[in-house]
């Protein structure tokens, strides 16, 4: 489920208050794939996302994650982004930055920065699609995503996503990358307070990439 879908109504839809939302999720997983690259197991991470409205269209979102991986590998990774937004009533558009450090792991310190577009293609339907410039590898990479989500009734929903990955030289990967795809379920144990179970894939098309399943468990709060 997006940031934006979590953002407390009452902060929107009041002129005199500041248009923001903040949230805060403490999560878990059995592994950790970055880019179609298996880089750590059993990794707990944390993430604080903040977003704010410039204009009646335009959005601002800030989000800190820290992941922390779990035994002798001392996995470890810190990242910052920044993601300027126009929302319409059947797109999104905008341009990500941010910076990664990554611990003990192959994945190479560095600036990432590129374009996205979301097409909102019904109530249940999004596709998204994104180039970023990682500078760390020294690379270009592009994912196109196909969205799906569903409300059960007034307190859970059930989302769904699949996708392509293209790299230009990522870590030995040219061509198509690889394929990805997450099962999830979120349920609200009070209106700004969910739990969200997960199971995910990446398939390799490059042998560079990983095959890899996984699961795992978020706790997420918004203020």
């Amino acid at each position: 489920m997006t940031f934006a879908g979590l953002l407390i109504g009452g902060t929107m839809a009041t002129a005199s208050y500041i248009p923001w939302g903040i949230e805060a999720m403490a999560g878990y997983r059995t592994e950790l794939v970055h880019r179609g690259y298996q880089i750590a197991d059993e990794v707990y991470d944390y993430q604080l996302e903040g977003e704010y409205a410039l204009a009646d269209q335009w959005m601002l979102n800030f989000r800190g994650i820290h992941a922390q991986g779990n035994g002798i590998s001392n996995f470890s990774e810190l990242t910052g982004l920044v993601e300027l937004r126009y929302d319409h009533t059947w797109y999104s558009a905008g341009w990500s930055m941010g910076y990664r450090d990554f611990q003990s792991t192959f994945i190479r310190d560095g600036w990432e920065s590129g374009p996205f577009v979301t097409f909102h293609l019904s109530e249940n339907w999004d596709l998204r699609a994104d180039c970023v410039y990682d500078q760390g590898a020294e690379s270009f990479f592009s994912t196109a995503q196909v969205l799906w989500s569903k409300s059960l009734g007034q307190s859970s929903i059930l989302a769904a996503q699949g996708g392509v990955s293209y790299a230009d030289d990522f870590y030995g990967s040219k061509g198509f990358h690889n394929l990805d795809a997450r099962l999830s379920y979120t349920y609200f144990l009070i209106p700004n307070v969910s739990l969200s179970p997960f199971v995910a894939a990446s398939v390799k098309l490059d042998d560079a990439a990983d095959d890899v399943a996984l699961a795992g468990m978020s706790f997420d709060v918004t203020f």
